[in-house]
C-alpha cells in the first residue's frame, strides 16, 4: 500500500498515475483526463513539483520524477518528502 503524506490529496495518485502513462502533459490535459478542474489540477501538480514527485518541463508541461515512480512503485514512503517552496 502507497504512504500517503498528510498534505497529499486524494487527487493526487490520479494525477501521478495519469502522468506515468502519458508522459510529459500539462495540467489542463490533466486535468481533463482525471475528471478534475484544470486550475485544480495545476495547483496539485505544482504542489507535486515542490514535493519532488513531478519536474516542471519547458511550455507548463508535467513529468513524472524518479521519486514520483518510486512513490507509485510503493518504494517510497511520501511523509519522508519536504516541500521547497522556491
Amino acid at each position: 500500500m502507497r504512504q500517503r503524506a498528510e498534505w497529499m490529496k486524494p487527487a493526487d495518485d490520479a494525477i501521478l498515475e495519469y502522468v506515468s502513462d502519458a508522459g510529459e502533459v500539462p495540467p489542463a490535459v490533466v486535468a481533463r483526463n482525471t475528471d478534475m478542474h484544470r486550475n485544480y489540477a495545476g495547483e496539485r501538480c505544482r504542489e507535486l513539483t515542490s514535493y519532488g514527485l513531478l519536474e516542471k518541463r519547458e511550455g507548463g508541461y508535467y513529468r513524472l520524477s524518479d521519486l514520483g515512480a518510486a512513490y507509485l512503485n510503493e518504494e517510497l514512503d511520501a511523509t519522508t518528502l519536504e516541500g521547497n517552496d522556491g
